[in-house]
């Protein structure tokens, strides 16, 4: 579904439960493409230091209370109209639509980015200046005249990384003032009740609890008919810094027909999870192991409470499933209506549920 892989995008950019990262298109991503270590060693660190070129790895605190943002905040109270017409007639005037820089970040560099910026988002560390914007006597900045981003030999201090994510932060704000973002129409179920059958479905899926996981909901509308769909993202509120550290975390997105409310697509992902590629011969062995469609009946029967009679089950045959590790079953009702089945390979785990009305 390429839908997904755009609303997961905007997700990650949300900011204070409004999806200022609708312009997350029109700016190159927040953290850009690392290279192989030539800088620098890793290690971790408590409290990230400012004036010192730094290698180690923030920490970020975790705290019981679910975190609060004050981002969007900040960046009204200290936006002015000119900061925000400068961002515009930045990336109105870009070529092509692309920054350049003079070398890529580093994966020290990326993952110590990561951490920052949830630091930045939920503890309101903030840079003590912002990132220059101009060619100067700087080691660290972006010429707006050139678009390209220059950066020193030696690492990135954890004070420049800041600008960096302060300088982005703008950036998506200003231009998420010139996104129109579609709404619901009358006929269209209401955000709360998105969210509850999305939660209702995660937790009867996969038995989880979701009560402390942040939850990112947006509405949109996709192909020629401009079909509404609310989209809900379950993550968990440090998921950039699990990612910088390796660490385990599941996400949950769901997709809802906003007209029907019925809940077409519910899927887990799991970030260290290792795909098994299904060969030829375990192919065959598939097909002749009816234990994966008995598990698939039971997914749709006792964990979806579908009532509705089965009138066939069979496996789908994509070489793209194959590659993926994937065993996908098809489950047809009696009304014309079906699921869809994925089931990690070798566990017959579900990684995902969808719905298919009849035409």
């Amino acid at each position: 579904m390429n839908k997904k892989n755009v609303l997961a995008t905007l997700a990650i950019f949300a900011i204070s439960g409004g999806l200022l990262a609708a312009s997350t298109f029109a700016v190159l991503h927040f953290v850009p493409p690392s290279v192989p270590e030539r800088y620098g060693e890793s290690a971790q660190q408590g409290i990230p230091e400012t004036t010192l070129a730094n290698s180690k790895i923030p920490v970020l605190k975790v705290e019981a209370p679910i975190p609060a943002t004050t981002v969007k905040d900040y960046l009204e109270q200290t936006m002015t109209d000119e900061d925000i017409q400068r961002i515009y007639h930045y990336f109105d005037d870009i070529k092509d639509g692309a920054e350049a820089s003079n070398r890529k970040m580093t994966d020290q560099e990326a993952k110590r980015l990561k951490v920052l910026k949830e630091q930045y988002n939920y503890e309101g560390i903030r840079p003590q200046k912002p990132l220059p914007l101009k060619e100067g006597n700087y080691s660290f900045y972006l010429d707006l005249n050139k678009a390209t981003y220059v950066y020193p030999e030696r690492h990135l201090t954890d004070e420049e990384l800041l600008q960096y994510i302060d300088w982005h932060s703008r950036v998506n704000f200003a231009l998420s003032k010139r996104i129109v973002k579609p709404q619901p129409d009358t006929k269209d179920i209401s955000e709360a009740d998105a969210l509850a059958k999305a939660h209702d479905s995660v937790t009867r899926l996969f038995d989880v609890d979701v009560s402390k996981l942040k939850v990112i909901t947006s509405y949109n509308k996709f192909g020629p008919g401009q079909i509404g769909e609310w989209f809900v993202l379950f993550q968990p509120y440090n998921v950039e810094s699990l990612q910088a550290s390796g660490e385990t975390y599941f996400m949950y997105d769901v997709f809802i027909d906003s007209l029907t409310g019925n809940v077409i697509d519910t899927t887990l992902f799991n970030s260290n999870y290792k795909r098994t590629p299904i060969t030829a011969v375990m192919k065959e062995q598939i097909s002749q192991d009816h234990s994966w469609i008995d598990a698939a009946k039971s997914i749709v029967r006792e964990k979806q409470g579908e009532t509705r009679k089965i009138t066939n089950a069979s496996i789908i045959e994509d070489v793209k499933y194959d590659q993926r590790g994937i065993v996908a079953i098809t489950i047809n009702l009696e009304d014309g209506n079906k699921y869809i089945t994925e089931l990690r390979y070798p566990e017959k785990t579900l990684r995902c549920l969808l719905y298919e009305p009849a035409l």
